[in-house]
């Protein structure tokens, strides 16, 4: 269990490491982009093997996390903070232990150990007071 978390935790760092980079509104264009992406992979999943009611559920995740990244790149880092946080959940409550054909079991532990280390990347400066996307720019 705790070796697919260790596998998605090393391509979390090196998103992290490249969104580092860049300068403050990109890398929260690059951290939001990323979350979109993130509930995007569920949708492309669901379409390709779930029934209606999981892929309108997986397409108001995509909804939910679409706002936290557009908040957070116009109002605060938090918001992306949070919304990878949020897809931790996402990941745990509705994908871990549950038999979904269209989600390989272990494709949700991989996200685990991602979205930790990107949700951590973006608490350092939100924690730090450089949160603010106004004083950021």
């Amino acid at each position: 269990m705790l070796l697919p978390i260790l596998f998605g935790a090393v391509p979390g760092g090196l998103f992290a490491l490249v969104a580092r980079r860049l300068t403050p509104t990109g890398q929260a264009r690059l951290l939001a982009l990323g979350l979109v992406v993130a509930a995007l992979i569920y949708v492309a999943l669901a379409l390709a093997g779930a029934d209606r009611r999981w892929l309108a559920l997986e397409a108001v995740g995509l909804g939910v996390f679409g706002v936290l990244a557009w908040f957070g790149m116009r109002a605060s880092l938090w918001w992306l903070a949070l919304g990878w946080l949020a897809h931790v959940g996402w990941d745990v409550g509705l994908h871990l232990d549950r038999s979904q054909a269209f989600v390989a079991a272990w494709y949700p532990l991989l996200c685990v150990g991602f979205d930790l280390v990107v949700a951590g990347f973006l608490l350092g400066p939100a924690a730090a007071g450089r949160g603010s996307r106004a004083e950021a720019a």
